[in-house]
């Protein structure tokens, strides 16, 4: 019986953390937060090169895999991606179940070319098709990215509230919850398999 129990615990476990069919475990979070003032920051620009005032804030996560770095005003909010991978690096904002209802955003550098999808997870496991493929719209206003020295560099633009119902509406002041997640491959389709997790960010 002592057996039994074991067994059907460990495949309990091995299920959870295994794929996307697992949860976001707390051992691929660990992060450290650094902020600025945002009257010390310099021009946002999506050229893929974060400039040391750039952002008013960054977290580090999974032991360093990934970096996100972000700033607002009242109306935008500017983000930075910067993984540890040459395939594509992802953040979800504001799940309600695992992956579920997270506003997504992908991105890589292909070939030179840097591209970006503006997605939206539909179950807890995914998938997360683009919003465009389920009659919402692409609201990224500008991005841009680069590889370099084994990391890629994503950053965009969004506004706070795009009236988009697959975009989550933010505002000034909120604590925002997110996933995150790299792969080794550039077709976002593919399963992570370098890092996952979740943080959370505060905006000004």
């Amino acid at each position: 019986m002592k057996k039994f129990v074991v067994l059907t615990v460990w495949l309990i476990f091995v299920v959870f953390v295994s794929g996307c069919t697992g949860g976001y475990e707390t051992t691929s979070t660990s992060s450290e937060t650094s902020s600025r003032s945002p009257t010390e920051l310099e021009e946002w620009k999506a050229d893929g090169v974060i400039g040391e005032k750039e952002y008013a804030h960054n977290v580090s996560l999974a032991g360093g895999k990934l970096v996100v770095y972000w700033r607002n005003d009242e109306e935008f909010l500017y983000v930075a991606l910067k993984g540890q991978t040459l395939g594509w690096v992802a953040i979800g904002f504001e799940p309600t179940d695992k992956m579920k209802d997270a506003d997504m955003v992908f991105g890589w550098v292909e070939n030179g070319e840097v591209k970006l999808i503006d997605a939206y997870s539909t179950g807890t496991t995914g998938p997360h098709p683009p919003d465009e493929q389920l009659g919402g719209s692409n609201d990224i206003l500008e991005f841009g990215g680069r590889e370099e020295n084994g990391y890629t560099v994503i950053e965009f633009k969004r506004k706070l509230n795009t009236n988009d119902e697959y975009d989550k509406v933010l505002t000034p002041g909120q604590k925002v919850k997110f996933i995150f997640a790299l792969a080794d491959v550039d077709e976002f389709t593919t399963r992570h398999n370098i890092a996952r997790g979740y943080g959370e960010l505060i905006l000004d």
